[in-house]
């Protein structure tokens, strides 16, 4: 219970109290030993835990689900920030005045409504590349896809996409007649760039990286940036215009 955190007072009165319920703070303060001030500050500590219970007859000590709850908390959030700080670290090396926003998202919520902002920016032409077949799930399905795309066409915007993977999500959204009627190009290159998916546009800074190597654990960075916008355009029209050869 020390290394989770509690100091000693604390775990000599829950172990008092587990031992022999009190009647009052004062009768734990005189069996323990403890000053007053320090063996309420403790209990209060322990109460919120959920470790330690007061009602009309008595004050006792609880199981210890409530600390593993907290435990497990703690190890959540410090999960979380150190996916935030994985992301982050991939742009450590860009000039901050060139990164005019930066959000992460870890949770597939969180994630959706990143794409949901990309299908609603302004572009001329939306450009996608990476690994569809895996993102998919990420979002629950097709139809997030699909209303990414609606709201795309309802402004007029094409679309040009590379997959890096082919399955039936792929064949699904590269229907001819589809294409045809959302104003889509999808072209598949067989290269190593799996449970990646890269959002961003021919007219726009904004880019939307989505990474899903732990399916369990999906993370989503959009940012603004011209120079990785720029970037990101060069790389895909040499990609596109190396498929144009063969």
């Amino acid at each position: 219970m020390i290394q989770a955190g509690l100091t000693e007072e604390e775990v000599l009165i829950y172990l008092d109290l587990l031992n022999k319920p009190a009647s009052t703070k004062w009768e734990i303060t005189i069996r323990t030993g403890f000053e007053k001030n320090r063996v309420y500050r403790a209990f209060d500590k322990l109460e919120s835990l959920k470790m330690v219970a007061m009602n009309r007859k008595n004050i006792h000590a609880l199981p210890l689900h409530g600390l593993i709850d907290k435990l497990l908390e703690n190890q959540k959030s410090t999960f979380v920030l150190a996916q935030k700080l994985k992301q982050y670290a991939n742009f450590c090396k860009i000039p901050t005045e060139e990164l005019q926003e930066f959000e992460t998202a870890t949770t597939k919520e969180e994630i959706l409504n990143q794409y949901i902002k990309m299908s609603e920016i302004k572009y001329n032409t939306c450009l996608d590349f990476g690994d569809l077949e895996g993102l998919v799930p990420i979002l629950g399905g097709l139809d997030p896809v699909f209303k990414f795309r609606v709201n795309r066409f309802k402004q007029n915007a094409k679309n040009k996409a590379i997959c890096t993977t082919t399955g039936p999500f792929t064949s699904c959204m590269a229907r001819k007649s589809d294409m045809q009627r959302f104003k889509s190009n999808i072209e598949t290159l067989k290269i190593n760039f799996k449970n990646k998916w890269i959002i961003f546009s021919d007219s726009t800074d904004y880019i939307m990286f989505n990474n899903f190597e732990d399916p369990q654990n999906p993370t989503s960075t959009l940012i603004k940036s011209k120079l990785v916008a720029d970037t990101q355009r060069l790389q895909f029209d040499q990609f596109y215009e190396n498929m144009k050869k063969f």
